[in-house]
């Protein structure tokens, strides 16, 4: 993760980069943004479909997938807690649990792979 500081109406505020595989997620005042660096269409969009990676610094409250099991677009695999909400991530499209990279209670960076899908 790097960080860097812009000004914004005069007052500098520090923002947060991380680069994953189809850009970079990119975090200001509790917001996540995704930028894409790349043509859509290249190698690394499969990548992003691959892994499920924290959109902010938080903790792991519980894990719903386990390795080896199939899972359904959209179905729930994460919930993390940040800044006293619950964010549940998501299964990006249909496909198997490759592996778990994190266990509940565990805390993680912004950018982390949590869970990475089978090709």
């Amino acid at each position: 993760m790097s960080w860097i500081t812009v000004n914004v109406g005069g007052r500098p505020q520090k923002v947060a980069i991380v680069r994953t595989g189809n850009g970079a997620l990119v975090s200001w005042m509790g917001r996540v943004v995704p930028v894409a660096l790349e043509p859509v269409g290249s190698a690394s969009t499969a990548t992003a479909e691959r892994e499920i990676r924290a959109p902010m610094t938080g903790r792991v409250v519980k894990i719903s997938a386990t390795a080896g099991a199939s899972v359904r677009a959209r179905e729930p695999l994460i919930v993390l807690e940040a800044m006293k909400m619950e964010y549940r991530l998501t299964a990006p499209r249909d496909g198997v649990v490759e592996r778990i990279s994190c266990a509940e209670g565990d805390r993680v960076d912004l950018g982390r792979v949590l869970v990475t899908l089978a090709p």
